[in-house]
């Protein structure tokens, strides 16, 4: 199944990401698109307000395509279907195994601006979008996806609906420069130099 994995990072969640990702043009654009299947990576105490959005009338519970232990997750994931279409949506509040849910998973991945998800997708050769969370303090995370865009590594946009589907759209017809999957302390001790500066 073609999918697209959305991760906010384990500890702060994202409701403006969240939110846009799950919206109907959204969707619409990803089933338009091929994708059949959304993971959502929400973050530590989101799981009822997810649930919640999803609990409507456009969406009913069904069993998780993935097994839990297969996505790294030790509570029971949140998952629907969208009532018109075979389009799963399935929502986790931390995954053990992320790198592994991107690599055997991911088509294309959303992430949040941390280094960490930033890199996880990049070493895996993932075509990523970066969404910035300006509500976080000193709005550090700009700079960390400027610096990755600057490069030509990946799409870098804000949470807003909009910004979100001009990525995806970019998504379909550019092509991102290889990440060089070597280590390379340098540029990893300019990026922590970015997110604590």
């Amino acid at each position: 199944m073609k999918t697209l994995l959305v991760t906010c990072g384990a500890t702060v969640s994202f409701p403006k990401l969240i939110c846009s990702v799950i919206s109907a043009p959204f969707i619409g654009e990803l089933k338009s698109d091929g994708f059949e299947r959304l993971i959502v990576q929400f973050g530590k105490d989101y799981r009822e307000e997810f649930a919640g959005k999803l609990d409507n009338e456009l969406f009913i519970e069904v069993e998780c395509s993935i097994s839990t232990a297969e996505l790294g997750t030790v509570n029971t994931p949140v998952s629907r279907t969208l009532m018109a279409s075979h389009f799963e949506i399935i929502g986790i509040d931390f995954s053990s195994k992320i790198q592994h849910v991107i690599k055997e998973h991911a088509d294309l991945v959303i992430s949040h601006a941390g280094t960490g998800s930033i890199l996880d997708s990049l070493r895996l050769a993932k075509p990523l979008i970066i969404c910035v969370n300006d509500d976080l303090m000193n709005n550090h995370q700009q700079q960390i996806a400027d610096k990755f865009e600057s490069y030509g590594y990946v799409w870098a946009c804000s949470a807003k609906p909009k910004d979100l589907l001009r990525c995806l759209t970019r998504s379909r017809s550019e092509v991102l420069k290889p990440f060089q999957a070597t280590r390379s302390d340098a540029f990893e001790g300019r990026l922590k130099f970015l997110a604590f500066s």
